[in-house]
């Protein structure tokens, strides 16, 4: 039997949201970074766009993930308070321990120099922060001392070890230890502090907040040793939601709701660079990491900035997704792939290398898009909008749909469009609309044979009219409602899904007859998209059950070729052939795959 191997992953982007820090993690090395989505954990290489490793054993949303400085373990956290500690050198991540430190999510993890140490901070009912040992997970002491939710913790590097936390009491705490207690509070801040990092040689520690202000102390006795300020006053004119020291302690950027990241040098306390990221608000910055390879910030659209700290510039920017994929299609010239979200944008991907642009042609979820052999590309999106982008770029042309669209289907310069109570036709620069008494649920097109699937179990059939009107030829009927069609590329069969986790393939030429008996039920849930292979013998099937299956036509009765969990945690929301024997799945976990499947 045919074995699959996956080739290539286009991760998603960290999870954002408006007025938060998000908190980036990264390897001994300074190699890769991590950050968290819905319920996964990413590492994700810097210097390779199509490749990440997905840690994703939480039952919960994650928060944040910070490597052990030793390289072999992870701590990530999530919003139900767990902490979770697995193996980082094996691909299975064999699960340490999982200590419930709160009630609460966790904002941010730190582990000591020795990798023997953790702390955990956040919004807990009972306790703010935790600090325990890796090997017995028992408490190393306590982290009391501050009246609200702690933000950010950080580990001194150098004995005499210390602990410094920031909360949204307005203050910064210091801890001695180990075992560690409270030590003294400073109240520099006049609003939440949001980060707070030591040096690589412990010798100083920074905090920034809400106010706008950094504030430099001593790394064992937490004095006030400086502020680093522009000729106004405040660091930035928007909350600091991250900072984050140069590998050599030299200098500190620090990312603001202000859009711009600024570069500081320590020892002068004198602004080096002002990098303005944007100018729209999800051009906020809200967390920022320097390792020893890369100063990398994370706007509010998830966009990772991989930031030039000595010219002051922005070196390369990330795309994609950081919610739910909806639809997937390949590009004209075979090169790209399309990709839309449910928030309303559309990811282009260069699929031999992942390189990535996004536009944001619907404001609401896209629930289709397809690209015209001219190369102009439609789109479908829930603000009951069919939008047309030519290929030269320019703005889109917007045509007002009569329903709610669901799927979208193109054959040359006519796009059929399946919505709620109507197929409408797009046809000579209109829309031509046939009300329908189902409610659609997807639609697939080949030359003038439309094939048109409804709540209602039914697979309906229709000629199309030169006028864009449509008369109906057949009815197929199926035992449950139908979630996704396909006409073959040479038009011979037509396959239908439904919710009963049937995959049934007709032949066009004898009037739709079954074409084989043999009961195609192996997904053990809904199966949410279909698509065939250019040689036309192969069916991939994505399914609410995390799996892709692979079928041949050929061998109608063999067992199909089953990749199992290839979302882990997540639905298979699309999927599309690149090639003969490539498989690309699309997940609610915001991830794209690239698998092979050799015949």
């Amino acid at each position: 039997m045919a074995e699959f191997s996956l080739q290539a992953v286009f991760p998603s982007l960290p999870r954002t949201q408006r007025g938060s820090a998000v908190v980036l993690g990264t390897t001994p090395t300074g190699d890769k970074i991590q950050y968290c989505n819905g319920n996964s954990v990413y590492t994700v290489p810097l210097d390779a766009r199509n490749t990440a490793d997905v840690y994703t054993e939480h039952a919960h949303q994650t928060t944040c993930a910070k490597t052990s400085p030793t390289g072999f373990y992870c701590a990530s956290g999530d919003i139900q308070g767990n902490v979770r500690i697995w193996d980082t050198t094996q691909s299975t991540h064999i699960l340490k321990h999982t200590i419930p430190v709160f009630s609460g999510p966790v904002r941010d993890i730190a582990w000591d120099s020795e990798s023997k140490r953790i702390a955990a901070v956040g919004e807990g009912k009972e306790r703010f922060g935790h600090v325990f040992l890796l090997d017995t997970t028992t408490s190393n002491g306590s982290l009391t001392g501050q009246s609200r939710t702690m933000n950010s913790v950080d580990f001194k590097p150098t004995r005499p070890f210390r602990i410094v936390s920031g909360s949204d009491d307005n203050s910064v705490a210091i801890f001695e230890g180990p075992p560690f207690k409270f030590k003294s509070t400073f109240h520099e801040h006049s609003k939440f502090v949001q980060s707070v990092r030591y040096n690589s040689d412990g010798s100083l520690f920074a905090s920034t907040g809400s106010d706008g202000k950094v504030i430099l102390y001593n790394g064992t006795s937490g004095d006030k040793a400086g502020v680093l300020e522009d000729s106004k006053g405040v660091a930035h004119s928007g909350t600091i939601f991250g900072l984050s020291w140069s590998p050599d302690g030299s200098r500190i950027a620090t990312a603001s709701a202000d859009k711009s990241v600024k570069i500081w040098d320590v020892a002068s306390r004198s602004l080096e660079k002002t990098i303005v990221i944007g100018a729209k608000i999800e051009d906020q910055q809200l967390g920022i990491i320097w390792t020893k390879m890369a100063l990398i910030s994370v706007s509010a659209s998830g966009f990772l900035n991989f930031l030039n700290a000595d010219e002051g510039k922005i070196d390369d920017v990330r795309q994609g997704h950081n919610k739910g994929i909806t639809a997937v299609t390949m590009s004209a010239d075979g090169k790209r792939i399309f990709s839309s979200d449910a928030e309303g944008h559309l990811t282009s991907w260069d699929i031999s290398t992942g390189e990535s642009t996004r536009t944001s042609p619907h404001t609401t979820m896209i629930t289709g898009v397809k690209q015209a052999p001219n190369g102009d590309v439609y789109t479908i999106g829930w603000d009951d909008n069919l939008k047309i982008t030519d290929a030269s770029g320019g703005s889109p042309r917007i045509f007002s749909l009569p329903s709610q669209p669901v799927s979208l289907a193109i054959a040359d310069d006519v796009a059929l469009i399946a919505c709620y109570k109507h197929v409408a036709v797009y046809t000579g620069g209109k829309i031509v609309e046939n009300p329908i008494d189902f409610h659609a649920s997807c639609v697939a097109v080949f030359k003038d044979t439309v094939a048109v699937g409804g709540k209602d179990a039914k697979v309906h059939v229709y000629k199309l009219k030169s006028d864009g009107g449509l008369e109906l030829v057949k009815v197929l009927e199926h035992g449950a409602e139908i979630t996704s069609v396909a006409f073959s590329d040479n038009g011979e069969y037509l396959v239908a899904t439904d919710l009963a986790r049937k995959v049934i393939p007709y032949t066009v030429a004898s009037d739709f007859t079954l074409t084989h008996t043999n009961s195609w039920t192996f997904h053990t849930a809904k199966v949410s998209s279909v698509a065939w292979s250019p040689d036309n013998t192969r069916l991939a099937t994505g399914s609410l059950d995390n799996s892709v299956i692979v079928w041949d036509l050929t061998k109608t009765g063999e067992h199909p070729v089953i990749i199992k969990g290839a979302h882990p945690m997540s639905s298979v929301n699309a999927v599309l052939w690149l090639d003969e024997k490539t498989v690309v799945s699309a997940g609610q976990d915001s991830n794209i795959k690239i698998w092979d499947v050799p015949v």
